[in-house]
């Protein structure tokens, strides 16, 4: 009697290159969702809950008046390129002033990365941290709903930040360029 041998499949899985990546964005293929390409894989993004979107208003207005009077433009939900295989997508960046935005960013445009984590500390804690770093992003900072507190991150130092801070957010909170501070509460 043959005994039979399974079949395998040995596809082989080719990662996405940040091009092929903004290529789909240009042609609608992520009209309906929110996507990022994360080290070749298209990685789909939840929608926001309501803390997400009220305090990221709250934020683009506090950060809009005083980093624009400084020359950085400041905006929201940004693709940045990180590098070949990654894209990234800012809740709020804000600018090197003298940069003109244009569709992708890269990171050296990039002065301030900001997200906003509800459901997303760890990845914004982590994956995004060293991306960001990584793509030599100045400042990072993450706004912890939960908790009520600010991760700062800045220094990008061989692929991670060498400056680590907490701030409440009843406390001031420094901005980039000397363009003053901000309070959350």
């Amino acid at each position: 009697m043959n005994e039979q041998t399974p079949i395998v499949r040995t596809t082989p899985t080719v990662p996405f290159t940040a091009d092929d990546f903004l290529r789909m964005m240009d042609r609608g293929a992520f009209e309906d969702m929110r996507a990022e390409l994360v080290q070749g894989e298209i990685e789909k993004m939840m929608p926001s809950h309501w803390g997400h979107g009220e305090l990221l208003i709250r934020l683009g207005g506090l950060l809009g008046t005083q980093l624009r009077s400084a020359g950085a433009p400041v905006g929201g939900d940004v693709v940045i390129r990180i590098d070949d295989t990654t894209v990234r997508a800012a809740d709020i960046s804000v600018l090197h002033p003298g940069t003109v935005p244009d569709r992708v960013l890269i990171g050296a445009q990039v002065l301030l990365a900001i997200e906003i984590a509800d459901t997303t500390l760890d990845r914004d804690m982590s994956g995004k941290r060293i991306d960001y770093a990584a793509a030599g992003i100045a400042h990072y900072w993450v706004f912890d709903i939960a908790r009520e507190v600010v991760h700062i991150f800045g220094e990008p130092v061989d692929g991670d930040y060498s400056q680590v801070a907490t701030v409440r957010f009843d406390e001031p909170l420094a901005l980039p360029l000397g363009a003053g501070s901000i309070t959350l509460a």
